[in-house]
């Protein structure tokens, strides 16, 4: 009888273990800002615990429209939520009504698998104006008749969000927010490489990372617990302490 007692307790620990080791499945899709290589996916993906697993299907380049298909991949995996940024390069391939069904579609299939969407508004291009303020410029592609800023697309994504019901990171304003505050000298510093003022070295995404995580906690309570006791310490300049 004991031995009967020992093996199902054996069990049962080892499922409550098992269920605590992968408790949360994140998805990230997006396009390059968000990608493996040079956006704030990776930094991201390193602040949660062990209870989480972070499934990152961004791809540089990716629009809503290229990257479909993956999206179908990702829901097969049946995660619990979703965060979908997108805006850079859609920006350069349709106007914003095309770009809001395409996310509506995106909403639509991540709710059909089960998982909760959560909208991410486009991290601003460090773009400065002589004012040396960001400015979002406008993406002029001679094969189109449109013109939009990436302000337009970030706008967008929050109007698909309220109609929809979702939660919403304004990462656009954030970002432009944190990059007026520490001006042009220091927001070079997070450059991918010399001149690339759109995607991001470690330090780079660590900042963006922070900026996503503040929203995240009020806007995503539940997904914050899994979160890691403490993160990089930071000062006001967001140099590491």
């Amino acid at each position: 009888m004991k031995n009967v007692l020992a093996i199902a307790l054996i069990l049962v620990t080892s499922a409550v273990c098992q269920a605590q080791e992968e408790a949360v499945v994140v998805g990230l899709i997006g396009d390059s800002t968000v990608a493996v290589q040079s956006g704030w996916g990776p930094a991201f993906a390193e602040r949660f615990d062990r209870r989480a697993k972070i499934l990152n299907y961004a791809k540089n380049g990716a629009t809503l429209q290229s990257l479909s298909k993956k999206l179908d991949d990702l829901v097969r995996l049946k995660p619990d939520y979703v965060l979908i940024q997108f805006g850079h390069n859609d920006q350069k391939r349709y106007d914003t009504t095309v770009y809001s069904d395409h996310l509506r579609s995106y909403v639509q299939r991540i709710r059909k698998s089960g998982g909760k969407a959560v909208i991410v508004s486009s991290v601003t291009r460090r773009s400065f104006g002589a004012d040396g303020k960001i400015v979002s410029n406008l993406i002029k592609n001679e094969k189109y008749s449109f013109q939009g800023t990436l302000t337009d697309y970030a706008n967008a994504a929050e109007a698909v969000a309220g109609e929809l019901n979702l939660p919403f990171i304004d990462l656009h304003r954030s970002s432009i927010a944190h990059h007026n505050k520490i001006g042009r000298q220091q927001s070079m510093a997070y450059n991918f490489k010399e001149g690339d003022t759109t995607h991001f070295n470690q330090k780079g995404a660590e900042a963006i990372t922070d900026l996503i995580l503040d929203e995240l906690k009020t806007e995503v309570p539940e997904l914050a617990t899994f979160l890691k006791v403490a993160g990089p310490q930071t000062n006001e300049s967001n140099q590491p302490l």
